[in-house]
Parts: C-alpha cells; structure tokens; sequence
C-alpha cells in the first residue's frame, strides 16, 4: 500500500480510534528502523515524541525479540521525548540539534493530543503551523515522519473523523485510516492519495502488526 515502506522527505498520518494498533504500529517501526543492519533493520536513530504517556519500553523489547531483533541495540537508538504542554511539542524540531545522531525517522504518537484539549481558534492555528514545520523539516532533513491521530464523533452525526479535521489532511502526504474489523481483524485504508491497493487486512500479534 505504501509503495514499499516510509519514504524520507515525507510525513505519514495514520488515524483511527482506540485500539487499533496506532502505538503499536509506532513502536514496530521504531524497532525496524533502529534495528542492526545485519538483523534486517536500518541502524538508524528514532526521535519518539510521546505527548500521550503511551511509549512502552517493555512491548518494544517484546516486539523486537519476537523478530530475532538485538533489543538493546534498538533501545539505545530510540530518543524519547515526552512534551507535556502545546509550547514543548512545538519546541520538538529544535531537539533535532542536540541529538548524537541525526534520526531518520520521527514519530509522533498523538499529534493533536495537547492541541486538541483546549480547542480553539488559536490552538488550531498552531497545529496547523507544527505541521507545516514538520513537512518542512521532513524535507529539508531528508528524514521520514510518523503521526498518529485519534477520531472523533462529528457533532449531530454517528459517524466519525479524524481529530483537526482538514489541518490534517493539509498537513500530511500520506494518510492511512486503521480499522477494527470481524473477528481480531483490521483494516488500513488508503485516504490520501487513493493508493492501490486501496485497503489491507492485519492482525496485532507479538511482533506488531503483520499481514492477516
């Protein structure tokens, strides 16, 4: 779906609602891009900006083992910052500079989350301007950049979207929106552009999402 994987220069937004696999999904990558060359990975920094307190060590440990993965290696590769006000996530790109290595790929798991809670005029225009900074930076930098993004109820119908509405789409390259299905399966949907194919099954195991 992804035309073979993370493409530096671009910024990847996955939504979907609680349950999905959006963590793991972050945390699968994290360890594939951190992983020794010679055990199938990159050997690649990660900078992991978590504003939800969702990181857990422990699962990227278990997920890594589970791919016959050096988990301490990938561990010692994955920079985690934990902002906990709109300022601090804003501030994420200036940490660019004082990283050891230059990571190739950025995640952040819960874009709008500290946006979001105190949604305004103002907040918005904010969240616009931190994805505008991200696109610039996934450009300039040449590195790839994960968000994840929760749903929401639109007001007077039963249906849901996605958290900042058209910010997002304007902000991100790819979109992909991850499903629960029918018995322990899940879907991901191609959004933005209509890729072919336009939507795949997985199932969360262990060693994070694989292919149903």
């Amino acid at each position: 779906m992804l035309l073979g994987g993370l493409y530096l220069g671009a910024v990847y937004d996955f939504f979907g609602a609680s349950g999905v696999g959006k963590t793991q999904l972050c945390l699968q990558v994290s360890t594939l891009t951190s992983a020794p060359k010679e055990q199938g990975g990159l050997g690649c920094a990660v900078l992991y900006v978590d504003p939800t307190g969702s990181f857990r060590p422990e699962r990227l440990k278990e997920i890594a083992e589970e791919r016959s993965i050096d988990a301490v290696k990938v561990l010692s590769q994955v920079y985690l910052y934990e902002p906990r006000v709109v300022e601090e996530q804003i501030a994420v790109l200036n940490r660019l500079k004082k990283m050891d290595k230059k990571p190739a790929l950025i995640i952040i798991d819960g874009v709008t989350d500290l946006f979001l809670n105190d949604d305004n005029l103002v907040t918005r225009a904010l969240l616009g301007n931190h994805l505008h900074s991200l696109s610039l930076t996934a450009l300039k930098e040449g590195v790839a950049v994960l968000l994840t993004n929760p749903v929401r109820e639109r007001l007077g119908a039963k249906e849901t979207v996605e958290a900042g509405g058209n910010i997002m789409a304007q902000g991100a390259h790819f979109r992909v929106k991850l499903s629960k299905k029918m018995g322990g399966l899940f879907s991901a949907e191609a959004i933005q552009p209509p890729l072919r194919p336009r939507e795949v099954y997985y199932k969360i195991t262990r060693a994070g999402l694989v292919d149903a």
